[in-house]
């Protein structure tokens, strides 16, 4: 069935290269995407393939690094963020666009209250007293399902368990309403009943407040689970797109197939998981042509040479595969 909701953001031709005494480090090189209006789309694949790099470079985080965006556009309803001043997306960070960490003790400040951390997020854009947002606070804690909530708003990210922590990044995450909201990897470090918990709880409020999520994460089971289109990325872009259903029914990328092999299966007896052989090439020194065939058994020689495009394989389903040229794979 065809999706008519509208693309609240769409990253186009994406470059973000890292500068270094030893050469320049492409981690995201041109990588195009779309997120609807109340959708969540995934973006999977190894560590080094540039998920967390992308988020980065939407929330406008580079500052600091070697980090730039080199070329393409970063479209918010419309309007190009890739290129406007700190002080623009210093406002558009909390308001308009929000993002979950992997630990959120790297994120939320341990000689401050959890209280004083939520009421400082909402007062930063919204022109209310600090016991409106006080209340505010207090609400959006409510509908993360932890308990004691005001005595947990007295308390010091230390003295809550690592569910609980998740939870309150979640509630700061979305006190302000951001039209969307960024979630890297935010359940690995958590227990597989937390995990699940916290994925209820994330779908939960996106439906409530009408939020889109862009989630990255290695796990795929996760992505069949809350996803609603996704996209694998390997060496800075996507080789694969598409409905979440239709691509884990009809993977056709070589590199999609070897992660899907490589889940263990319930009701199977297998002795030995399969594995994609070799590693992820260091960015500075990328392989000419395909850029999976160093690691691929189904390479040929045109692989080698050139990169392939993307190829349509199904209703909205597109591989960058020369195998895929024709319409086979």
């Amino acid at each position: 069935m065809e999706d008519n909701r509208k693309n609240i953001l769409e990253v186009k031709n994406l470059h973000t290269y890292f500068y270094t005494d030893s050469g320049v480090v492409k981690s995201v090189d041109g990588v195009d995407f779309e997120l609807k209006e109340g959708a969540t789309l995934g973006i999977v694949g190894e560590s080094g393939s540039g998920k967390s790099v992308t988020s980065l470079s939407i929330m406008g985080l580079l500052t600091g690094t070697t980090g730039k965006i080199a070329e393409g556009e970063i479209l918010l309803e419309g309007r190009d963020i890739a290129h406007i001043s700190e002080e623009e997306k210093r406002k558009l960070r909390g308001s308009q666009i929000s993002m979950i960490f992997q630990e959120p003790m790297t994120s939320l400040n341990p000689v401050m209250k959890i209280g004083k951390q939520l009421t400082e997020c909402i007062l930063q854009h919204q022109n209310i007293s600090k016991e409106e947002a006080w209340k505010k606070a207090e609400d959006m804690l409510r509908r993360t399902g932890v308990p004691r909530v005001e005595h947990m708003m007295k308390e010091y990210p230390f003295q809550l368990s690592g569910g609980q922590r998740q939870r309150v990044m979640i509630a700061m995450a979305l006190v302000c309403r951001p039209k969307i909201l960024i979630a890297d990897e935010p359940t690995t470090a958590l227990d597989v009943t937390i995990q699940a918990q916290i994925l209820d709880l994330m779908n939960g409020l996106k439906k409530a407040i009408g939020t889109s999520i862009l989630f990255i994460t290695h796990d795929l089971g996760v992505v069949a689970e809350v996803c609603d289109e996704v996209v694998v990325m390997y060496c800075g872009r996507g080789v694969e797109k598409g409905d979440v259903k239709e691509l884990f029914a009809h993977p056709s990328h070589p590199y999609t197939i070897g992660l899907l092999n490589s889940i263990p299966k319930l009701g199977e007896a297998v002795e030995e998981l399969e594995a994609i052989p070799g590693n992820v090439p260091n960015p500075k020194y990328m392989p000419k042509g395909c850029k999976f065939a160093p690691r691929c058994s189904r390479a040929f020689e045109k692989c080698q040479e050139e990169e392939p495009g993307f190829y349509e394989v199904g209703s909205g389903h597109v591989s960058r595969c020369w195998l895929c040229e024709k319409g086979g794979n």
